[in-house]
């Protein structure tokens, strides 16, 4: 091992790094070699791409456009917005290291890192971390006054006898933690070995503790697992699992099982939030922190309340002050804009102008994730750039394609913008394994029905509506109701629309129009609301 300060800077080639070029060699070398690097031929290839043009001096030149044709072969008529190989491959060699330096990796003296909205690798030595000397979590001594949750995942335990399966208990752990890590709204810690568990978990800055264990099923592997809030001692959640699969699927079943715990444990409807959310009610959203800021967000999300809108909005807005570099604050006020100009809740300036400003620095600060870029495809929805809409919406779903926590969201966007048969599968899917999926992809699902003029599952969807206090409730179920001939209860609906939006027969086209793009359904939704009784001017 190199001795960081024997290090001779002349040997250096490229800029921002102290790391020496025989060091890297030396580093990918290690890791190239390793049964744990998990990444095929192409990864590799790019791995060695990327380090070689650094090391020369030519990172300037590592592109989208020339990883594509010089290391995957593509030719040179290459359009990365139709194509998105590279950066599919990008997110795969990340996941591919990040796992190596969690499972094999941890003494090695050099971190090599492609860093998310780049291909141009970094290079810095590791600084090994005791997760004894971790500082302990004091913000329980006051209820909840901690900046971001911190849950720490510990490898589960192995009760199968069975030795061969011991490294599905770190592996899955692992996993977990990597899938968490993704959203940037949770932070973890990851223990290697439990014979540390004697030492406290909160001593090492966790609120909460995720673990369990595996045992013999049935007819296989059974995964049990529970999740612990260390300031009350209270299993909050917990669930099982199990396979039947043989021995060289159970990484696919071990992705599967850590993809669908982490959808109900860290989405904005997840466990997580739904704890800190009510603790965080006793302050006034100009003394939140920034994570408290965002659950005033998910809450109005929720329940679509004026009272809960702006408290999110104004905490949203002292938290962009506060911490103006996270990416995640201006996407969620962005949001919070572009509803309020879509539907009209409220008396609010929030020009479309200003909530497409702030998406976009969203997504400068965090490239690579997936709530930014929803977002922003969100707003183009509005400024009717279906194209572009879908696009961004692609490369959200293709910077973790396995995801629970947005899949239903990517589906709603997907259908919104035309995408019938993406978009519908993918929100069918989100709801089949995440019981916490957002209601709001039943909208539509309601859409995607009326366009084919299937007008009873239609209806049938606008059961599933859970925001009575937003008017495209009332307006899809009188619509519905019209159409399928039940004016009397159309009617009803129809009543409950001008409660809340009393001068929709005015203003009902562009209402309409900011969400659906499409003629045939704009002019069904409209024949069913004049069948209920409300025509529109």
């Amino acid at each position: 091992m190199t001795d960081k300060g024997s290090k001779k800077p002349s040997t250096r080639m490229f800029e921002d790094s102290d790391v020496s070029s025989s060091e890297i060699h030396e580093q990918m070398d290690r890791i190239l070699n390793s049964t744990e690097f998990n990444a095929t031929d192409a990864q590799r290839s790019f791995l060695q791409y990327v380090i070689g043009k650094t090391l020369t001096g030519q990172a300037h030149k590592i592109k989208g456009y020339t990883v594509a044709t010089e290391v995957f072969g593509r030719r040179e008529d290459f359009d990365q917005a139709i194509d998105p190989i590279v950066s599919i491959h990008a997110n795969k060699l990340r996941r591919a290291l990040e796992l190596y330096y969690l499972v094999a990796g941890q003494n090695d003296p050099i971190i090599i890192d492609i860093p998310k909205g780049t291909y141009v690798p970094a290079f810095h030595y590791q600084n090994n971390l005791d997760l004894d000397s971790v500082p302990k979590d004091e913000s329980k001594k006051s209820g909840f006054e901690g900046a971001w949750p911190t849950i720490l995942v510990r490898p589960f335990q192995n009760l199968t006898g069975d030795e061969q399966l011991g490294y599905m208990c770190i592996g899955l752990a692992t996993e977990l933690s990597m899938e968490i890590t993704r959203y940037q709204e949770i932070r973890v810690l990851l223990m290697q070995h439990r014979e540390g568990e004697q030492r406290r978990a909160e001593d090492r800055g966790a609120r909460f503790v995720l673990d369990g264990s595996i045992q013999h099923g049935a007819s296989g592997p059974k995964v049990i697992v529970r999740l612990v809030d260390l300031s009350t001692g209270l299993q909050l959640w917990g669930d099982s699992y199990t396979t039947d699969c043989s021995p060289s699927q159970l990484t696919a079943f071990q992705e599967e099982v850590a993809n669908t715990i982490v959808g109900k444990i860290s989405c904005e409807y997840g466990i997580i939030a739904k704890t800190l959310s009510q603790e965080s009610k006793q302050y006034p959203p100009s003394k939140l922190k920034t994570y408290e800021a965002m659950l005033r967000y998910y809450q109005f999300n929720a329940d679509f309340t004026a009272e809960t809108f702006f408290g999110a909005f104004e905490a949203l807005r002292h938290a962009s002050q506060k911490e103006p570099d996270c990416g995640l604050v201006w996407s969620m006020l962005a949001r919070l804009y572009a509803i309020n100009y879509s539907l009209e809740l409220f008396d609010l300036e929030t020009p479309l102008e200003k909530a497409a400003a702030f998406a976009e620095r969203g997504v400068q600060l965090e490239p690579a994730d997936q709530r930014t870029r929803l977002i922003v495809a969100f707003i183009h929805l509005f400024e009717n750039e279906l194209p572009a809409g879908l696009s961004e919406t692609d490369r959200a779903l293709a910077l973790n394609p396995n995801s629970l926590i947005f899949l239903e969201n990517i589906g709603h966007l997907f259908t919104l913008f035309g995408d019938w048969n993406r978009g519908p599968t993918l929100i069918r899917k989100a709801m089949d394994a995440n019981p916490y999926y957002s209601r709001v992809v039943h909208y539509s699902l309601c859409l995607d029905c009326i366009r084919q003029k299937d007008f009873q599952q239609a209806y049938n969807e606008t059961q599933c509506f859970r925001t009575p206090s937003l008017f495209w409730d009332p307006l899809l179920k009188a619509a519905a109701l019209g159409l399928i001939g039940k004016t009397k209860e159309g009617k009803h609906a129809v009543a409950a629309l001008l409660k809340l939006k009393p001068d929709f027969a005015k203003h009902g086209r562009t209402l309409i129009k900011h969400y659906i793009k499409f003629d045939d359904i704009f002019e069904r939704v409209l024949e069913g609301l004049e069948r209920a009784g409300l025509s529109i001017e």
